[in-house]
């Protein structure tokens, strides 16, 4: 009786060992829903957006994403601030897709044409026993029994603002997901990170080659367009000094937007609002 008990303990502890392993492994993708290759209607207030897939995966990879935004003809040696939107650890949510949404105001609100830089930087691991699995990592910190290597990746786009265009809908976007710059990750297992090594305690191992993007499954719903407006004009009417208009305070007048409080500034500092919606 008490072997067969114990026999009972011991497989419930590894089915719950095995459900527990099972987190964080499997597919993810980061996706950068806006700013997209096209023309679009001169905006007071400009998303920026980017799509996780599968967040626990990203999560564990411990990603940086950052980003730049400069007029198309600016010299390279002036393209200097970069923003830096997720460090160390994404929101750990359970749920299939969720969005860091940022944004910028009184930039896009005359006719130009735009370069929107963004780099993601994410790290991978490995024992001597299976490898790195991939081939271009710098060695950042090796040991007999662990190796931690980062990689980064850089993307660009160029897009348009100019008079009598489309006004920008962030569900309309979906029609072209299929051109969406992204990058996908396959988590094979993870390890135990060495204390110090990294913020957290498990660390990512990647398949190599990566699998294919499939940044459709991105897609932003009505829904979630809606909570992003709204997340963002809840931002902006916080100010005193509003650049849009806010609706109407309780006892007193609708705000309209003036001033230029959030106005863009390459060399200076952007005001970074960091929103995490989730779907």
């Amino acid at each position: 009786m008490l072997n067969l008990r114990a026999q009972a303990i011991a497989l419930s502890l590894m089915i719950s060992l095995g459900a527990a392993d099972t987190a964080g492994l499997g597919l993810g993708e980061i996706d950068l829903i806006f700013p997209r290759n096209d023309t679009f209607a001169p905006m007071t207030i400009t998303p920026i957006v980017f799509g996780i897939q599968n967040p626990t995966v990203i999560d564990g990879l411990y990603p940086t994403l950052s980003y730049g935004l400069w007029s198309a003809d600016t010299p390279p040696n002036n393209q200097t601030h970069m923003t830096y939107l997720a460090e160390e650890h994404l929101p750990n949510k359970t749920g299939p897709v969720s969005f860091i949404i940022d944004s910028i105001a009184n930039t896009l609100n005359t006719e130009n044409e735009w370069r929107f830089v963004w780099k993601l930087r994410w790290t991978n691991c490995s024992t001597p026993a299976n490898g790195t699995t991939s081939e271009n990592g710098r060695g950042l910190v090796d040991t007999d029994e662990f190796s931690w290597r980062p990689y980064d990746v850089a993307h660009s786009v160029l897009f348009t603002t100019k008079k009598g265009a489309n006004q920008l809908n962030l569900t309309t976007l979906n029609d072209k997901c299929d051109n969406t710059q992204a990058t996908a990750f396959y988590t094979t297992k993870t390890l135990k990170a060495p204390p110090s090594n990294l913020w957290g305690e498990k660390c990512a191992v990647l398949k190599s080659p990566a699998p294919t993007p499939a940044p459709c499954k991105a897609s932003i719903a009505p829904a979630a367009a809606s909570s992003i407006s709204s997340s963002l004009t809840a931002k902006y009417c916080m100010d005193p000094t509003p650049v849009i208009s806010c609706p109407a305070k309780k006892g007193g007048a609708s705000i309209n937007g003036v001033g230029s409080y959030f106005s863009w500034c390459l060399m200076g500092a952007l005001l970074v609002g960091k929103l995490f919606i989730w779907i």
